[in-house]
């Protein structure tokens, strides 16, 4: 990567977390993390989509299979520090697509 470009990559990473759509996020993570229990059901739910993805690329995964990680998303609404993480980092990576967007455009 050439000096120039790089040096502009960092300008955009030093703006993009002066956004508060950024800060927004940090504080909601920071949030979850003081909240144990869900934690721990986030942490769950990730690992099991990560187990259903892999069993969906062997042709493996089961309708109950399916069933359990939406009754464990459902018990995860019941957490309002999980779902306030979500929307802020829905509204981020909405920032960071018309950022994208803007870069790519402003190239053509």
């Amino acid at each position: 990567m050439n000096k120039m470009l790089e040096q502009k990559a960092k300008e955009l990473g030093q703006l993009i977390t002066e956004m508060d759509e950024y800060k927004e996020v940090k504080v909601k993570q920071a949030a979850l993390f003081e909240e144990e229990q869900a934690l721990e059901l986030l942490q769950e739910f990730q690992k099991l989509q990560k187990q259903n993805d892999s069993k969906q690329r062997e042709g493996q995964l089961t309708n109950e299979d399916v069933q359990k990680t939406e009754q464990l998303e459902l018990k995860m609404l019941d957490f309002n520090v999980i779902k306030e993480l979500h929307e802020s980092q829905t509204k981020f990576q909405n920032m960071l697509n018309l950022v994208m967007q803007t870069v790519i455009g402003n190239s053509k």
